[in-house]
C-alpha cells in the first residue's frame, strides 16, 4: 500500500513509451482480455482490465498488439493500456539503456514534459515504473518495465489527464499481477 501511494503521488506529479519493437508476433485468446507478445528475445501474457475493451483492431492500427480502454468510445476515451515488447540488443541491451533511450525520444518529441521514475512491487518482482508528465499534447503516462534476460516486457497506462492516470493506477497494478513470462502462442487464433 505504500509503495501504491508513492506510486500515485508521483503520478500526479509527472509520463506513452514508444520503445522501439522487433516486430513482435502477437495472438490473442478469443475473446478473452489476455494477449501473448513475442518476439526474438521471448515472450509474455497479460490480461487487461476487467471492465474495459481489449480493442485489437485500433491497437494494431497504433502499432501494438491491442489497446484497453474503459467502455465506450475509443474516439472519446481519457485513459488507455497497451502491452509491449522489446527485444534487448545494440542501444538497448540493458533495461537503463532502453529507459534512457525512451526518455530521449521523449525529451526530443517534447522538450517540456517532466518525468519520475519508480518502482511497483508485484508476484515477488518489481517493475521498474517511468511516470511522464506533458507528453502527446499534454498527456500524462506510466510505463512499467519488465527486465527479462533478453527482452523487457512494457505495460503503458496513458490518459489525457493526470487525474486519469491516477486513477487507473490500480488497475496498472492488477495488469502485472497477471504477467506471466515464457507464454508461447500455439494454437491460438
Amino acid at each position: 500500500m505504500k509503495y501504491l501511494a508513492l506510486v500515485m503521488v508521483a503520478a500526479s506529479l509527472t509520463l506513452p513509451a514508444v520503445s522501439q519493437q522487433t516486430k513482435p508476433k502477437q495472438a490473442t485468446s478469443g475473446k478473452s482480455h489476455t494477449v501473448i507478445l513475442q518476439s526474438e528475445g521471448g515472450s509474455f501474457a497479460v490480461d487487461g482490465p476487467k471492465d474495459w475493451i481489449a480493442d485489437r483492431k485500433v491497437g494494431r492500427r497504433l502499432g501494438v498488439c491491442c489497446v484497453y480502454y474503459p467502455k465506450g468510445s475509443w474516439d472519446r476515451t481519457e485513459t488507455i493500456m497497451y502491452p509491449n515488447i522489446v527485444t534487448k540488443g545494440p542501444g538497448r541491451a540493458t533495461l537503463q539503456e532502453l529507459m534512457d533511450s525512451d526518455l530521449a525520444t521523449f525529451r526530443k518529441d517534447n522538450p517540456g514534459m517532466t518525468y519520475v521514475d519508480g518502482d511497483i512491487p508485484f508476484k515477488d518482482r518489481t517493475a521498474k515504473v517511468r511516470y511522464f508528465h506533458g507528453v502527446n499534447e499534454g498527456s500524462s503516462e506510466a510505463v512499467a518495465y519488465i527486465d527479462e534476460e533478453k527482452m523487457v516486457a512494457l505495460v503503458v497506462l496513458s490518459s489525457k489527464t493526470e487525474k486519469g492516470l491516477t486513477e487507473a493506477l490500480p488497475l496498472l497494478l492488477g495488469v502485472l499481477e497477471t504477467y506471466v513470462y515464457g507464454v508461447r502462442a500455439v494454437g491460438i487464433n
